[in-house]
């Protein structure tokens, strides 16, 4: 009886939440019962279906439909709905992303489902197209309504999911990242708390130091003492959110307030081996020495650490302590011999203290085979992101391929979740070249399947690839393999990956012009089918790609249904653009400043918190942030003092150019009153 009762009260709110969005006093669509009625009952009695409320606003002729899912684990499936019934065929770009909900007249949206939790699909200003979307949005709701109950994602092994969702961080693709986390925790097959760890990487990948301390249940996570790499993320969000802020002033009290308050958790951080974390939780660490009065233990530490060539993370503040410390090796701290292995691991054996893997083939075949010390190593590169003891050049070209040649489909998987992350961060960060390395991995990728996540990793590797300035045969070998399935993945939906794809050849020299013009042809023949479904950024994008490599091919200027919509304009403005491949920064900027000479674009490929970085976020109107093998104390400086954060889908300057030129709309539609109730 409770549960009918409850029911009744849900249905209740609903209507009343319904009633009070589509009142006409607040919303222009409430005048035309007509056109709502269908939309309307069935967001209050449809049990399965999403929640379509239009929204028209008369002054501007703005139209837009807000979609709520029913439950929260239904956004990636709402989301793949609107992509089948909607598209970009009725739509503005932007529909199949969540809406940030901060327009006024969204408040009880908000207020009620919560941030993230619907889409906004615009309507352009053609009428036969907005009746063409309200039958598509109908429609959808009564196929979903009346459909039998199914599963809403192709089933996948579980450890699928957690390598894909591995390569979409390593990528630079967290909105991909955040559908596989979804997808993960809907399938179910890990414990709530490893749940978590997942998550809490993928805010720490983007520098949101404040959700990763916001996390809900972090203290009941913590106290099952989570693997080091969990453990250090949080540790920096400490140090990003409210360590470094005092330091910076050098307030070390506020500083030791902030670790004495309860919710820093820090008691539930401190014991662990100091050499196996990153320098800002080291920082973390030593001020929570401090704070607890064990001065012998901190001078000990920091002794320590100099002697590791890890002095740089004592804060000046603390610095007075290395005059009373010790002689090294007086007493080893109680952190030196500790365990750093991992909590999500099946028990095995001990760890020996130093493994002997000295060379990445070695390396990649140690995790082809399970070994957990192989594992651990992994584990710390990432942590450290490039203190390592296993350089790339250890292992040959010819050796690495050979390995990745090898392996089954099993160790296959055990190897992309793993090692292939610290592999090719190493190999981004060194001058190394690995062009046969390259192609037997790619190969695997495309033989298998391409689906968001792979496709990011393609793209990484088609970069590292160009980079490694192959031979004619090599670049037509790896163009001809990578070509194999565009088929089946080109369409407007994936239109950023595949011109980030053009975008990588025409950036880099091509020993076999032939092959690159092909491939090109290749990437944008369905997008030239479908250019009218392509939006202004992108056309103008392609548009350029497609005159440098003279292809002859007409791109029209804006998509027929968007000419009678004005877009707002963009007057002076300032944003940052961060990420470590130069190259795509240096013709993110050309482009948007071509576009819009009125605009500043400051670029940044720095690896610290520098001072320069904070006054820049600060500074800046927004910042877009390539999180592909991005630092952490970088990422985490921009997501503490930007304005506002934006994620681009990828890692190429099509996807980061489409990624600023919206956010910049979408900021000069803010700076203009008449815009706030679009």
């Amino acid at each position: 009886m409770a549960s009918e009762e409850e029911a009744a009260q849900q249905a209740a709110g609903t209507q009343q939440f319904v009633d009070h969005f589509l009142h006409r006093d607040r919303n222009d669509a409430g005048k035309y019962p007509r056109g709502i009625t269908l939309l309307r009952d069935a967001a209050i009695k449809y049990r399965k279906s999403p929640m379509v409320l239009p929204w028209l606003n008369e002054k501007t002729q703005r139209m837009a439909y807000y979609v709520i899912p029913r439950r929260r684990e239904e956004l990636t499936a709402v989301r793949d709905l609107l992509v089948a019934f909607v598209g970009p065929s009725f739509a503005k770009y932007g529909y199949d992303a969540p809406a940030a909900l901060n327009k006024p007249h969204e408040a009880a949206i908000l207020q009620r489902y919560g941030a993230g939790s619907t889409f906004v699909v615009q309507a352009t200003a053609d009428t036969d197209e907005r009746k063409r979307l309200r039958t598509a949005l109908e429609r959808m709701v009564e196929v979903v309504e009346r459909a039998p109950a199914r599963s809403w994602s192709a089933p996948k092994p579980l450890g699928r999911l957690l390598a894909d969702f591995e390569a979409a961080l390593l990528s630079g693709a967290p909105q991909t990242a955040q559908a596989l986390l979804q997808q993960i925790d809907r399938q179910g097959g890990l414990s709530p708390a490893n749940v978590k760890h997942l998550e809490i990487r993928l805010w720490a990948a983007q520098g949101r130091a404040s959700e990763v301390l916001a996390l809900r249940g972090l203290r009941e996570v913590l106290l099952q003492d989570p693997p080091v790499l969990v453990k250090d993320m949080v540790l920096s969000a400490l140090f990003t959110a409210r360590i470094e802020p005092a330091l910076a002033e050098g307030d070390l009290a506020r500083a030791v307030d902030a670790l004495k308050a309860p919710d820093s958790h820090l008691s539930l951080l401190a014991d662990g081996n100091l050499l196996a974390l990153s320098e800002q939780a080291l920082t973390v660490l030593l001020v929570g020495m401090h704070a607890r009065g064990e001065e012998e233990e901190l001078s000990r530490s920091i002794a320590l650490l100099d002697a590791e060539g890890c002095g740089d993370a004592v804060p000046e503040a603390l610095a007075f302590y290395r005059r009373q410390a010790p002689a090294v090796g007086t007493k080893e701290p109680d952190w030196a011999q500790s365990d750093a292995t991992s909590a999500t691991e099946p028990e095995g054996e001990e760890v020996p203290a130093e493994t002997a893997l000295s060379t990445w083939a070695e390396v990649v075949a140690a995790v082809a085979q399970g070994d957990k010390a192989a594992f651990d190593l992994c584990r710390r590169m990432d942590i450290r992101r490039g203190g390592t003891s296993v350089p790339p050049d250890s292992a040959s070209d010819g050796e690495m391929a050979e390995v990745f040649g090898s392996l089954t489909d099993a160790e296959y998987e055990v190897v992309w979740q793993y090692a292939l992350g610290p592999f090719l961060q190493e190999l981004t960060r060194s001058d190394l070249t690995f062009p046969h390395t390259l192609t037997t991995i790619m190969r695997s990728i495309v033989n298998q399947r391409c689906d968001p996540a792979n496709l990011a990793v393609l793209d990484l590797l088609l970069e590292l690839f160009l980079r490694s300035a192959p031979q004619a045969a090599e670049y037509e070998e790896f163009l001809e393999q990578l070509s194999v399935r565009f088929d089946e993945w080109v369409a407007p939906e994936t239109a950023g990956q595949a011109l980030d794809f053009v975008d990588r050849l025409v950036a880099w020299a091509a020993p076999a012009p032939a092959a690159r013009v092909q491939t090109a042809q290749l990437l944008f023949a369905p997008l030239h089918l479908h250019m009218r479904r392509l939006d202004g950024a992108y056309l103008s994008t392609a548009r350029s790609l497609s005159d440098e490599l003279g292809l002859g091919l007409d791109w029209p200027e804006q998509t027929s249904s968007r000419t009678e919509e004005s877009e707002p304009v963009v007057e002076t403005a300032q944003i940052l653009v961060y990420g470590l491949d130069e190259g795509v920064l240096q013709r993110v900027h050309d482009r948007i400043t071509r576009q819009f000479p009125r605009v500043k674009v400051v670029l940044s490929a720095e690896k610290v918190a520098s001072k320069h970085l904070k006054e820049t976020a600060r500074n800046s109107d927004f910042s877009v942030v390539i999180t592909q093998c991005a630092a952490h104390a970088a990422t985490n400086c921009i997501g503490q003092y930007a304005k506002e954060v934006v994620y681009p889908r990828g890692a190429g300057s099509a996807s980061v150019t489409h990624a600023a030129i919206t956010a910049l709309y979408e900021h000069a539609a803010r700076q203009d009153p008449s815009a706030q109730l679009r």
